[in-house]
């Protein structure tokens, strides 16, 4: 019996030292932020999420109608995704974010985070400025090749999942079959 729980033990404690490997992304920051109050539109919008990014990843900044604004160019860099917003005068209102990103462990993540627009009547927002300090507004980022061991990123958890039952079961087994012969003896 001893061998058994021993035994249990060591499997939880090797499967709580994995649990890291299988969190799904998350968004850690935007630019605008959730909730900001801007002067005018930004000429580029962005997330930054917890993992890389995988391809495919979808950004789009639209008005509280659903008129699309991004110019629908798409770039990923590691963590951080990209879209530019089309020039010209925004109207004062609700804008949203929407994102649908293929973290790098192959988990989607989605979401939308929404900010506002109220143009200054001094003319100084005619720049693209955002009253939320720290701005992006300005950084050029190229696209980046994915990795291509990331894409194994899936088999492997699943690697370690199968193993580590497998490991369980065989040691479920073996405590039974020694508790079944101390009962013997």
């Amino acid at each position: 019996m001893r061998s058994f729980v021993l035994g249990l033990v060591a499997t939880v404690a090797l499967l709580a030292a994995a649990s890291p490997a299988l969190a799904h992304a998350s968004v850690k920051s935007s630019d605008p932020q959730d909730g900001a109050a801007l002067t005018a539109l930004p000429e580029t919008v962005s997330i930054t999420l917890s993992e890389d990014v995988g391809s495919g990843a979808v950004l789009r900044v639209l008005t509280s109608s659903g008129t699309r604004l991004d110019d629908g160019d798409v770039t990923v860099a590691g963590r951080r995704v990209l879209v530019g917003v089309r020039p010209g005068e925004a109207a004062a209102g609700s804008y949203r974010i929407v994102y649908r990103v293929v973290s790098a462990d192959g988990h989607p993540v989605s979401g939308e985070i929404p900010f506002t627009v109220k143009p200054s009547t001094d003319g100084a927002g005619a720049s693209g400025t955002s009253s939320t300090p720290g701005s992006q507004d300005d950084v050029t980022v190229t696209d980046v090749e994915d990795d291509p061991s990331q894409k194994w990123a899936p088999l492997w958890v699943m690697g370690f999942l199968v193993i580590s039952s497998g490991l369980l079961i065989y040691i479920v087994k073996a405590g039974l079959t020694s508790s079944a012969k101390e009962d013997e003896d």
